[in-house]
């Protein structure tokens, strides 16, 4: 399966120097959501603009979208999560298609409320969208794998 499905652009090379690509990166962030407002379902979505003190000036937000927990409390860059940041919002923007699953799931204890999911499937990308009451928060986008396959799976076959 191709990385590039022919109606998002390609895939962004996050190889190379650490500082150089988080600045490429954050210029994507900066371009798609700080400085446009993005809606879905023409309900604008927001994210956690929160920036903590080791945060590089850079919003929570955007760390969430490009790193994962390394099991020590540390995120590292995601290179499959990162190279695919600039999807997130065209998804958004998006309708269901074929290509494009879109379903709202009631999380249980740990996650309470709705959640909108936009699940890129066969390209193994998803994002999760909070649903509040005057807008949509941004959870988090992330790469698939097999084990989260499982997952949104069961989820998505539960609301059919």
């Amino acid at each position: 399966m191709c990385d590039n499905p022919s109606f998002l652009p390609p895939i962004l090379c996050v190889d190379g120097e650490r500082d150089k690509v988080i600045s490429m990166l954050y210029e994507v962030f900066k371009r798609d959501f700080k400085d446009a407002d993005v809606y879905h379902k023409n309900i604008k979505v927001v994210y956690n603009n929160k920036i903590e003190l080791d945060g590089e000036g850079k919003e929570e937000g955007f760390w969430h979208v490009i790193t994962k927990d390394d099991k020590t409390g540390d995120r590292l860059i995601d290179n499959r999560r990162a190279e695919r940041l600039h999807w997130a919002k065209p998804l958004m923007e998006t309708e269901e298609s074929d290509e494009i699953k879109i379903w709202e799931y009631t999380e249980g204890t740990k996650d309470k409320g709705t959640r909108t999911y936009i699940w890129l499937e066969n390209y193994h990308y998803v994002v999760i969208l909070q649903n509040k009451k005057a807008s949509y928060y941004w959870v988090t986008a992330f790469y698939v794998n097999e084990w989260k396959n499982k997952e949104l799976c069961k989820k998505y076959e539960k609301t059919l």
